[in-house]
């Protein structure tokens, strides 16, 4: 059994993992998906005021001049080299390339400008933005354009970090621009015989993109989290349940042993007595009839108690009371002298401190007096000292009253606090001598006390005694 829970719950955990392995990619996948489909709504303006303002001019307002002072000096220089020697063009344009870069950081005004885009149009959102370049080519005198920059490669002579995937990054805090992002992307060339065509976009975003992203996803995510917790939930609910219902089925078989055991000696020993009760020489002894014959009847006694118990599993269940109104200080004393007077020889000292004033109850005195007995059995029966002592006090609290029993038996830890009122449970504590019983006798006090209505607590530990407190309202 414990092979098949280990098994359950390692399967359990296994499916729950992949699961959640499987929700994580889902919603993974649809971030991905979502954010590469994101419009930001604000982009169409900001890409419209971008053109403005950079009409007749390209990158930022100033950057066709800047351009123009470095690319148009290099014509003759680099016409030469691509007729020439095709290597040294390439090592000289990747050198212009560097130089460009250069000037445009150096001189790029893009965040003002975006800063006056906002203020022109009202845009009241946290942005980040990027400037970058596609492709350069250069056309020289009756050639088409030759390419000296080109995105999709790799240049050895241009820096690593300038070449993102998007292009050459000239400026921004956006460092991962992508094509959803792109508010404006332009293409400027001119028919002339030298010149040169550029191709860049700029880019912007709100800074909250990707919790604008996972606000798209709350349905998606919501879900899935909330189906997992269920999933967790439901598995640790039938956890639970299952390992109480072994449990209470380990309990019961240890009933049904103790409980055969307990039958098995009373029925054997009146067996016995009774076979050497039908002796020939065993009648003419008065002495050993009568022997014999209390023999029965004590083991005739013990049966009848276990059967009532027996019978008690079936009929606690459903406690029916006959309520009378009773003065708790006299049904205490009756049960006490009745009990006494049963343990004569256990060495029990009672002390029960009665309440100054009536104290007038509604209970049903049979099952009252089974309730206080079987808590004063196990007063008895858990404790190792040579004189078992037991205090019974009635204590008023306004409109209630507590009865409480204090022994100096052997106590109870925190655990079996929790369980001595579950059915069939049994304390096993390291004693003189061992004890037997059904684990039924606090399941019956508790069930009494749930059909008065009334409530019970404990205080105990390891070597201190138990202390049982029943809240009991009072007529008077």
């Amino acid at each position: 059994m414990r092979h098949s829970i280990k098994l359950y719950i390692l399967t359990a955990v296994i499916c729950i993992v992949a699961l959640a392995i499987v929700q994580f990619f889902l919603i993974y996948n649809t971030y991905q998906l979502l954010d590469s489909r994101f419009n930001y709504v604000e982009k169409g303006r900001i890409g419209e005021a971008y053109n403005l303002a950079i009409a007749n001019d390209k990158l930022f307002p100033g950057g066709q001049p800047l351009l123009d002072s470095i690319i148009v000096p290099q014509y003759a220089y680099l016409e030469n080299l691509y007729q020439t020697n095709p290597e040294d063009f390439d090592t000289a344009a990747q050198h212009l390339v560097n130089r460009i870069i250069g000037e445009l950081v150096r001189h790029e005004n893009a965040d003002s400008m975006l800063k006056a885009i906002k203020t022109n149009d009202g845009i009241q959102d946290s942005l980040l933005f990027a400037l970058c370049i596609h492709r350069l080519d250069i056309k020289f005198k009756d050639s088409q354009y030759v390419n000296i920059y080109n995105r999709f490669k790799k240049y050895p002579l241009i820096p690593a970090a300038r070449q993102q995937e998007m292009g050459l990054y000239i400026c921004g805090n956006l460092r991962q621009p992508g094509e959803n992002s792109a508010a404006s992307s332009l293409v400027a060339n001119s028919p002339l015989p030298y010149s040169y065509s550029l191709s860049f976009s700029f880019y912007a975003d709100p800074y909250n993109r990707r919790t604008l992203v996972l606000q798209q996803m709350r349905y998606t995510i919501l879900p899935g989290i909330l189906t997992l917790l269920a999933v967790v939930t439901l598995f640790g609910i039938t956890l639970h349940k299952w390992i109480r219902q072994k449990h209470l089925s380990d309990m019961k078989s240890d009933f049904i042993n103790n409980i055969t055991h307990e039958f098995n000696t009373p029925i054997t020993a009146i067996i016995v007595a009774n076979k050497n009760i039908q002796n020939e020489k065993t009648l003419d002894n008065k002495q050993s009839v009568t022997a014999l014959s209390m023999i029965i009847h004590r083991q005739a006694e013990r049966l009848k108690l276990l059967v009532e118990k027996v019978i008690n599993v079936a009929a606690t269940e459903k406690l029916e009371l006959k309520t009378v109104t009773y003065d708790l200080n006299e049904l205490i004393s009756e049960i006490l002298a009745v009990y006494s007077l049963n343990a004569a020889n256990k060495n029990i000292v009672f002390t029960f401190n009665s309440s100054s004033s009536p104290a007038m109850i509604n209970t049903d005195t049979f099952h009252f007096t089974t309730l206080l007995q079987n808590i004063l059995d196990n007063a008895v029966k858990y404790n190792d000292h040579a004189q078992k002592e037991i205090t019974i006090s009635i204590v008023r609290q306004k409109e209630e009253l507590e009865l409480v029993i204090r022994d100096n038996g052997i106590g109870m830890d925190a655990h079996t606090q929790r369980h001595i009122f579950e059915k069939f449970y049994r304390h096993q504590p390291r004693l003189s001598k061992p004890t037997k019983g059904l684990g039924l006798g606090l399941y019956y006090v508790k069930q009494c006390i749930d059909a008065h209505g009334w409530q019970i607590s404990v205080e105990s530990e390891p070597g201190a005694g138990s202390t049982f407190i029943i809240i009991i309202p009072s007529k008077i």
